[in-house]
């Protein structure tokens, strides 16, 4: 399943994922230096929460496994390289194709049996947490109508309720991530397979996976890849009152020797970034330096272990 906008798919580039809405949900910490930049995520449930710490450098990347509580599955971790496809073009997100500079990561998008690049990359602006607490975060009834900055003091709830007071160290710093892409293409792996049988199928469950009659737009049985022999479909929601655009896309691929039916990660042309002040509304803070990750991994284990 894909989101698009307020914390647009930028995230893939670390394990395409980020962003939690509720406790147990997956958070992101991470800290950086001029060429390299680990990035440790809290995944699992009360039950099962492990860290997981992923270090991208130049022309490497490596994953390690920590169970904080519990002993939570690993194998629904998914840092497998990436196939990308868009019109007339098929290509490779690979791990050990990667530049880092200072807050920017890049990793260039290399064409199938071919030497054409196309670039992507992710630079994080900083937002300092120092001080802050679990009520810098105000809550609405939508994401819409929610303020201020939510971090993991909300998402794992436990932490705030053991104390009221717990704050932030100084040197916390959070990471807003901005993406840029020289193009939009969709990306997937092997891990990313479904169940439908047919893109239809897919296509029926997508269109209605919200029960309103919120707008949306369909697009249909179109070509990507090479000579755009493979078929993909897209459904994209508009923004309402009450949430933002979502996109969800799925394509019919052959890893093996039979097609399957993959939902993909969509990137968008351009450059996008979610809001990183508070002033304009809420500031979704996922990622975070080494400093704020060591205070919520510590957090974390002393609440949930309880």
């Amino acid at each position: 399943m894909n989101k698009l906008i307020m914390t647009p798919i930028a995230l893939s580039l670390l394990a395409f994922a980020l962003t939690g809405c509720g406790e147990g949900e997956d958070a992101i910490f991470g800290s950086g230096s001029s060429n390299e930049i680990t990035v440790s995520s809290f995944e699992g449930n009360s039950n099962n929460i492990a860290r997981i710490n992923e270090k991208y450098r130049t022309g490497d990347h490596n994953s390690e496994v920590i169970n904080i509580i519990g002993n939570y599955n690993s194998q629904a971790i998914n840092t497998l390289d990436k196939t990308v496809l868009l019109n007339s073009f098929e290509g490779t997100l690979e791990n050990r194709y990667i530049e880092v500079n200072g807050l920017t990561v890049k990793r260039s998008v290399y064409l199938k049996n071919s030497n054409t690049v196309l670039d992507y990359k992710i630079t994080y602006n900083k937002v300092d947490l120092s001080g802050r607490k679990a009520d810098s975060y105000k809550a609405g009834n939508s994401t819409n109508s929610s303020s201020g900055i939510r971090t993991a003091l909300n998402t794992y709830s436990k932490i705030s309720a053991n104390d009221a007071n717990i704050a932030f160290p100084e040197g916390s710093i959070c990471y807003i991530p901005v993406t840029t892409s020289e193009r939009e293409f969709l990306a997937f792996n092997a891990k990313n397979e479904t169940s439908y049988r047919t893109l239809n199928d897919w296509l029926n469950v997508a269109k209605n996976r919200f029960n309103d009659s919120r707008p949306s737009q369909i697009k249909e049985g179109f070509g990507v890849g090479i000579s755009n022999r493979q078929t993909a479909s897209q459904v994209k929601f508009f923004a309402t009152n009450d949430d933002p655009e979502y996109i969800y896309s799925a394509v019919v691929y052959a890893y093996n020797t039979s097609n399957r039916i993959y939902e993909t990660d969509y990137v968008a042309s351009g450059t996008t970034g979610p809001n990183a002040n508070e002033r304009n509304g809420l500031v979704d803070c996922t990622l975070y330096n080494d400093v704020a990750a060591d205070f919520l991994a510590k957090e974390i284990a002393d609440s949930y272990r309880k």
